[in-house]
C-alpha cells in the first residue's frame, strides 16, 4: 500500500499576511488512502476557516503560497510536489514510516502544513520517532474516526488537529516508547492528520521532510490504550523581565500519567507541573526548558482520580521591550504540557484548560 502526495495543493486556512489567487482552479486530491483513495469526497475546512487558493504556478510548475511574514520583505514559498511513500515502510531498527511530508519555507516567515491520510489497516503504536529537520518548530498528530475530507497535503493553520490527539513533537524531540502493554491504536478507516508548524528566521529558504516513524505490535499484545491531552492556559500576559504564569486541567476520569512534554516558545526557561489530589500535592515535573530541545519526559506513574487537577507553572525571561501574549507564532508564547495518559479518557483535541 502506498500513499501518493501528488501535484495539487489547496490552501485551507490563511495565516496573517496570506494572499492568493481567487481565480485559481480548485486543487485536486493529492493523497490516496484505502482502495478507492477517497474518490468523490469533497475538500473540507472548518466553518470559520478562510478559503483561498495558492497562486497558480507558471508553465505548469509548482504552486506557491505566502506564509506569515516575520521580517519584510517576504517571498512566496513553493508547495512541493510530494513523492509516493509506502505506508509502514521498514526504516530500519524496527521503525516503520507512518507519514512524512516535503516542505519549503521562505526566509523570514512561518507557516503550517497539514497532511491527512486514511489508515488502510489497523495498527497499534508502541513507540514514536519524530523526524524534525531544521525549520520544524513542532508537529502534532490527531485522529478522526472517519475522514473529514480527502487525503491530501495543504497549507493550513494551527487549529487543524483532528478529533483526538495521538502524539506531538518539537525541535530536538527524541524517540519515545509507551509503557509495556500500552499502545495507541490507529483504526482501519480512521484519518490521521499531521499539523506541521514551520519557522524560518534565516536569510535563505529552508527545505526538509518532516514526519513520524513508529513501532507497532499485534492487537493481542495490547492491554490498555493511551492518549495525549494538551493541558495549560489559553491566555497569557507576560511583562518584560522574569515572571511565572500558569493554568491547569481538572481530570474528569481516573487515569495514570506516565510521561509529559513541556511546550513553550523562545522566552520560556522553566516549567513546573504538580497534581492537586485528595491526598495532597504531588510533584510531577520541575525542570528548565530549552526551545531547541523539546523533549518528552518519562515520569514515575502518577495515579490521578476524577476531580484531581494538574497545575502547570511556566517561567519566562522576556528580554524584549513589550509584553508577550498567548499565540501560535513562535514570537508569541504558550504554556502547555502534553500529558501522556492511560487508559484513554477521550478528551478530544481541544486543550484541557481551567
Amino acid at each position: 500500500m502506498k500513499f501518493s502526495l501528488g501535484s495539487g495543493l489547496a490552501l485551507l486556512v490563511c495565516l496573517a499576511g496570506c494572499a492568493g489567487d481567487d481565480d485559481a482552479e480548485p486543487s485536486p486530491r493529492v493523497m490516496t488512502g484505502g482502495e478507492d483513495g477517497g474518490a468523490g469526497r469533497p475538500s473540507h475546512s472548518s466553518p470559520d476557516a478562510a478559503i483561498a487558493q495558492p497562486d497558480a504556478a507558471p508553465s505548469g510548475g509548482e504552486p506557491t503560497v505566502m506564509d506569515h511574514c516575520l521580517r519584510p520583505p517576504c517571498e512566496r514559498a513553493r508547495l512541493p510536489r510530494q513523492p509516493e511513500l509506502e505506508f509502514l515502510e521498514d526504516m530500519g531498527d524496527g521503525w516503520q514510516r507512518l507519514m512524512e511530508v516535503d516542505w519549503e519555507l521562505a526566509p523570514g516567515s512561518e507557516g503550517y502544513r497539514c497532511m491527512t491520510f486514511t489508515i488502510p489497516r489497523e495498527v497499534h503504536v508502541i513507540a514514536f520517532n519524530p523526524r524534525s529537520p531544521l525549520g520544524t518548530h513542532h508537529s502534532t498528530y490527531g485522529i478522526s474516526a472517519t475522514p473529514a475530507g480527502p487525503d491530501q497535503v495543504v497549507a493550513c493553520g494551527v487549529g487543524n488537529t483532528g478529533e483526538r490527539r495521538l502524539q506531538g513533537s518539537g525541535v530536538g524531540s527524541q524517540p519515545n516508547e509507551l509503557p509495556e502493554g500500552v499502545a495507541m491504536p490507529l483504526r482501519e478507516g480512521a484519518q490521521i492528520m499531521m499539523n506541521l508548524h514551520l519557522f524560518n528566521l534565516g536569510d535563505e529558504p529552508l527545505r526538509g521532510r518532516s514526519g513520524m516513524w513508529i513501532k507497532t505490535v499485534p492487537a493481542s499484545a495490547v492491554e490498555m490504550e493511551a492518549e495525549v491531552v494538551l493541558a495549560g492556559p489559553l491566555m497569557l500576559d507576560i511583562p518584560v523581565g522574569r515572571s511565572t504564569h500558569g493554568g491547569g486541567c481538572t481530570l474528569r476520569s481516573a487515569a495514570t500519567l506516565y510521561a509529559l512534554a513541556p511546550h513553550m516558545h523562545q522566552k520560556g526557561v522553566h516549567l513546573r507541573a504538580t497534581a492537586a489530589t485528595s491526598g495532597g500535592e504531588i510533584l510531577i515535573y520541575d525542570g528548565d526548558y530549552d526551545f531547541e530541545h523539546q523533549l518528552l519526559h518519562d515520569v514515575d506513574d502518577v495515579e490521578l482520580k476524577a476531580g484531581d487537577r494538574v497545575n502547570i507553572e511556566c517561567t519566562y525571561e522576556n528580554d524584549t521591550d513589550r509584553s508577550l501574549h498567548w499565540g501560535d507564532s513562535s514570537l508569541d508564547e504558550m504554556c502547555f504540557i502534553g500529558m501522556n495518559l492511560y487508559p484513554a479518557i477521550g478528551y478530544g483535541s481541544f486543550p484541557c484548560s481551567n
